[in-house]
């Protein structure tokens, strides 16, 4: 995607994965989310067309960003944005200059453990 006004991109996003962090608790530790990037976005708005399409899927999409073209976010990982946790359910990958990649996300905090 290259038509994205880049003023729109004011906030910051985390994407990283989650470590296991020994502690006193009974449990005997947690987990812990590790950021491995941190890059500016914007929020995207889909067009008509596109928000009739994903009503036709079983994807429940949350919230789509821009992001510069990253290599190193991929589905793997768990994003980070304004303090809610998100899983990752697409990557729209463009890879030329000066391009954006939209990233599709679904809060975890509504996932079932086996859908995380």
């Amino acid at each position: 995607m290259l038509n994205y006004d880049i003023s729109r991109m004011k906030h910051r996003v985390e994407f990283g994965t989650y470590s296991y962090v020994p502690d006193d608790t009974l449990e005997g530790g947690h987990e812990e989310f590790k950021p491995t990037e941190t890059v500016w976005c914007g929020e995207y708005t889909n067009t008509q067309t596109q928000t009739y399409t994903n009503l036709g899927t079983n994807i429940n999409v949350d919230l789509v960003l821009a992001i510069r073209h990253n290599p190193n976010v991929n589905k793997k990982l768990t994003a980070k944005y304004l303090d809610k946790e998100y899983k990752i359910v697409a990557i729209n990958s463009d890879d030329r200059i000066n391009a954006f990649d939209l990233v599709t996300l679904q809060d975890k905090s509504g996932l079932n453990d086996s859908d995380k």
